[in-house]
């Protein structure tokens, strides 16, 4: 136990970030039992079919239903501010979701878009920590 708060005194930045390190994958698990445990409500809504994914998630399959929360933002700059993403990549990267859908993944729901944008928190606090981190090691050594 010494030897932990040691480091943690003398090393904090690292122990940040090797704290939301943990905290990130955390969350993505969450996240995948989360989309696990409602899949049949959530292919219902988006696919209009409750087997349309089955369990155990592939990765890929995981990725695009956690990226809901991702659509839900485009959508709304789409309508909101007119930015049409056609035109800016010359394609489209989701899987085209009406108003409707996005509704009621957004009330029945509400906990995928919570876990998501946890995990961009951490994620983004990670990298910034990290930053530090490398910086500190590299020109403060």
């Amino acid at each position: 136990m010494n030897k932990f708060l040691l480091f943690i005194e003398t090393m904090p930045l690292i122990f940040l970030s090797i704290f939301f390190f943990f905290l990130f994958w955390f969350t993505f698990i969450i996240q995948y039992i989360y989309i696990s445990y409602n899949l049949k409500g959530i292919c219902k809504i988006i696919f209009y079919d409750e087997k349309y994914f089955k369990l155990p998630l592939e990765p890929f399959n995981f990725y695009f239903l956690s990226c809901l929360p991702l659509v839900f933002w485009r959508e709304t700059l789409n309508i909101k501010k007119g930015v049409n993403f056609k035109k800016l990549y010359g394609k489209e990267f989701y899987y085209p979701i009406n108003k409707n859908q996005l509704k009621k993944i957004l009330i029945q729901y509400p906990k995928l878009f919570y876990i998501q944008y946890l995990i961009f928190i951490f994620g983004i606090i990670l990298m910034i920590v990290g930053c530090f981190v490398y910086i500190s090691e590299k020109f403060y050594k």
